[in-house]
Order: structure tokens, then sequence, then C-alpha cells
């Protein structure tokens, strides 16, 4: 069976209590796993988290059989602006610390960009930046490997530090922690125009990380003459904030890589759905899955 959930602030609005999420989402899915971001859901996130408000927030979704597998904790780990990293680098800090108190099993963020607005920056790919990078990263993972927590990263094609299989596979190897891995979203890490050979490429990558690969992200795309993120890049250019199976994803193709190489048994969590057709990605999710 599937580990699927969903990511709570696609539900398109914030909630007084975790009590209130854990039954919305129960009632879409029993047992579902999130993706929880709790500044982006939950009017009564203290700041900083600490580990009594994590435990009641914990107890509350279990109640709903529903549990948090990960932690979203939104940070640019490469910000140009020396004060704004440290606070960045702070807050995930806190998301480690209390990850276990909360139940969930990793803590995850994307990898930023050197323009502070998180858009493409070709100092981004610098040797200079990736070792500054790497010295980030061995900060986190000090935190993570203390509260025996999993920091995971997620690349995203075309913009952030971690941008394609093969700088993803470079950073795990670099380190070979057992609590740094990957976070892998398919559309993601998909080049913003696309790719030529699809199915042989998704197979290298999957291939490659597998190893690394402890939770997914599930959604969709569309091709569009521009995207804001993306300024240097005229049309088709994927616009990939599409519910799952509204889109042109192969997920069918893909679906069947992640079979081969073992890693469908990882939660995996939709992105961008919309509440009144989330039953209908639900469906199309088992029965893709079944027919891959």
């Amino acid at each position: 069976m599937l580990d699927l959930g969903f990511r709570t602030h696609d539900f398109g609005r914030k909630f007084d209590n975790a009590d209130q999420i854990g039954e919305v989402a129960s009632s879409f899915r029993k047992s579902a796993c999130l993706h929880f971001a709790p500044y982006k859901v939950l009017d009564d996130t203290p700041k900083p988290m600490n580990a009594k408000w994590a435990y009641d927030t914990r107890k509350a979704l279990n109640a709903h059989g529903v549990r948090v597998a990960i932690l979203g904790c939104y940070v640019n780990p490469v910000h140009p602006d020396t004060e704004i990293l440290e606070q960045e680098l702070q807050k995930f800090e806190n998301g480690l610390d209390i990850a276990d108190s909360l139940g969930a099993g990793m803590v995850a963020t994307e990898t930023g960009s050197l323009d502070p607005r998180n858009v493409r920056c070709e100092d981004t790919w610098t040797d200079k930046n990736w070792t500054r990078f790497l010295n980030i990263v061995e900060r986190l993972l000090k935190r993570a490997e203390k509260n025996n927590v999993i920091m995971a990263l997620e690349a995203v094609a075309d913009k952030n530090t971690l941008d394609n299989p093969e700088r993803m596979f470079k950073v795990m190897e670099t380190f070979k922690s057992p609590n740094l891995r990957c976070l892998f979203d398919a559309v993601n890490i998909m080049p913003i125009k696309g790719i030529d050979d699809f199915g042989a490429w998704y197979d290298e990558a999957v291939s490659m990380l597998a190893p690394y690969i402890r939770a997914m992200h599930l959604k969709d795309y569309v091709w569009a003459d521009s995207m804001p993120n993306y300024p240097y890049a005229t049309g088709p250019v994927k616009k990939g904030n599409i519910a799952i199976g509204e889109g042109l994803f192969p997920w069918k193709t893909v679906f069947g890589i992640y079979k081969k190489y073992g890693v469908d048994n990882v939660p995996m969590t939709l992105e961008n759905f919309r509440p009144d057709t989330l039953r209908q990605s639900l469906e199309f999710i088992e029965r893709t899955y079944a027919e891959a």
C-alpha cells in the first residue's frame, strides 16, 4: 500500500489547531502522511517551536490516524546576506531540534539561490558557492546527527544550488551520512525546458539517487509561455504547479521506474492539489501506480 498524504498548506487555509488538520486530512485518506510546514498552515505555531508544542501537535494529529512524515522548513541555505542566512539556519536547526517530538523522521528544505528572491542566478553554481554550501550542510548535518533526524534536501532544476541529479548525488556522496537524504520531486528536478529522452533520463536519475531517496512529492506540469522565477527562459517552459493527473507528466512511466529501483515505499505527499479534485487525484495515483 502506498504511503500517501498531503502537503498541508495546499488545503488552502490556515487552521486554528492541529486537530482541525487531522480531521481534514483523514477525511481524504486514512493514515495519511503529511508534509507539514507549521508557519504556513497553523496559527498557533510558536517562534521558536518547542518540544511541548510539537508533542501536543503530534498527539492531536495521531488521534485522527495522521502523522507528520516531513517537517517542511523553507529556508535559503545560501542566502547572500549573512545576517538573514544565520536566521535561516537557526530556523532549520530549530526544526531539527523538535522533529522527534513532532514524530517527524525528517526535516526538508530546497537549497536556495544566491539571488535573495530565490530565482535563477548564475553565481549559484560557482565553485565558491558550492564550497560555501557544503560548509552549511556540514553545520546543519551535525545538528541532524545529534538529534538522530534526517536532513532532507530537494533539488529544483535551473534555479537552486542542487539543480540536477548529479549535484544531489555529489553532496550525498561527499558526506555519506545516514542523516542526509534526498526528497525527490520528479517535476522539480526535471529541466525547465524539458528533456528529449525522458524515460532514460529518469531511469538514470532514480538509479543514481535510489540509496538516498527517503520521501517524494507528487504533482504535475503543463507548458507555459514564461515563468516568473525563470526570467531567462522563453516558452515553452515547465509550469510545475499542477495537481497530479491534471497535466502532462507521464506518471505511469515514472512509477514504473520507482518500482524498478525499490523507492516506491517512501512517504509520498501530494503538492499543488485542489481540495475539490483531491479524491480524483488520489484515485489517479492508485490506478496509475497499479498499472505501472
